[in-house]
């Protein structure tokens, strides 16, 4: 283990945000402490989903933050925010970056990061949140996943990791730090970069196949398609699944 500029960095670990919520339990951490390693052996994704990555290749991080300004009931700006300032950065190598909600980021009909936010609760507030970030950087070829894609795959040279984390944390930061006075900015430009958006697909939820549009993201996070007969469909998370033929489900 290496610790610099908050920055505690492992070879290999099981998994960051397990590491970071161990730690926060433990002691007083403080806000933008990084938990970076070049490997994970148990890494998550959303909801049990595992999240695979070669050695060294690409960024495996978690940054702990205490967002007090954030009530619990509006947990989902944090999200926004994580997606839009990953975005942000991927933006600056390549074009046609889009998030497939609630917080995958694509470029073009290809995965290319995933975000795994788990929160500490105190009454109605947020004590402690823990924003875990895999992105692929350097690695070309994937194994299990049905259509990923790395920052060397789109602009065909290697990145330097460490320099995309700071052009990451910088911009999150900002975009953070302004959540009380920008939520309505980042809420527009979060929906502005939907995956599908506008665009008639395929969805499966309970009652069976239909065909719709994402229209918007509520400010509670509920996902909300037009259907072919003009029917409003609102869904939190996992409560409908895409049925387009790059879609991992």
């Amino acid at each position: 283990m290496e610790r610099y500029n908050n920055i505690i960095e492992f070879d290999e670990i099981s998994s960051t945000n397990d590491y970071s919520m161990d730690l926060v339990r433990r002691e007083q951490v403080p806000e933008f402490t990084v938990v970076r390693t070049d490997f994970q052996t148990k890494g998550r994704g959303q909801i049990g989903n595992c999240w695979v990555s070669n050695r060294g290749e690409n960024l495996l991080f978690s940054v702990i933050l205490h967002p007090s300004h954030i009530p619990a009931n509006n947990q989902f700006i944090l999200s926004q925010c994580v997606s839009m300032a990953v975005c942000d950065t991927i933006a600056c190598f390549c074009d046609n970056v889009t998030v497939k909600w609630p917080n995958d980021v694509y470029v073009g009909e290809r995965k290319i990061a995933g975000i795994l936010i788990e929160n500490l609760l105190i009454s109605k507030m947020i004590e402690t949140s823990v924003v875990g970030i895999g992105l692929n950087v350097n690695q070309t070829s994937f194994v299990g996943a049905p259509n990923p894609t790395s920052l060397k795959l789109e602009i065909g040279q290697d990145c330097n990791c460490k320099a995309v984390l700071e052009l990451f944390l910088t911009k999150f930061r900002e975009c953070y730090e302004a959540i009380s006075e920008s939520s309505d900015a980042i809420r527009t430009a979060y929906g502005q970069h939907l995956y599908l958006l506008n665009t008639v697909s395929s969805f499966k939820d309970k009652n069976g196949v239909f065909k719709g549009a994402i229209s918007a993201v509520g400010d509670d996070g509920k996902l909300l398609i037009i259907d072919e007969n003009g029917a409003h469909r609102h869904y939190y998370f996992k409560e409908v699944e895409y049925l387009h033929p790059h879609f991992d489900r």
